[in-house]
């Protein structure tokens, strides 16, 4: 009976303390996940690699001539990526090489959530 009462005493306290965790955002497993624009992106993130063809800094958004993306099944191409935060390219103008990692957000975009460039 007293390992029943325990067991019971600890979901509670395990179920009580579940909602402060997904508050703070400090949940385990849940990592990546991210906000765009009050949208959650999905945990999975690819990265990719190419050349930034344009940037629209107003709509928060970067036209990059991009690698093929094995993991997707995607061939080389130019895509337009929304950026996870606007101050990720203030370093970067077109033309550059970078590396990326973006992940897809529930909305079916793309959010590009790291930039890194390309050393030669």
């Amino acid at each position: 009976m007293k390992r029943f009462y325990l067991t019971l005493i600890l979901a509670c306290l395990a179920a009580a303390t579940l909602p402060v965790h997904a508050a703070t955002g400090d949940m385990p497993g849940l990592d990546n996940m991210r906000t765009v624009s009050g949208q959650i992106i999905q945990a999975q993130t690819f990265m990719g690699q190419g050349k930034i063809n344009g940037m629209n800094p107003d709509a928060n958004t970067v036209i990059v001539a991009m690698g093929p993306v094995k993991a997707l099944g995607w061939p080389s191409m130019p895509m337009n990526f929304l950026l996870q935060n606007a101050v990720m390219l203030n370093s970067y103008k077109a033309g550059e090489m970078v590396n990326f990692n973006f992940a897809k957000e529930t909305a079916g975009g793309y959010v590009i959530t790291r930039v890194t460039p390309v050393r030669q």
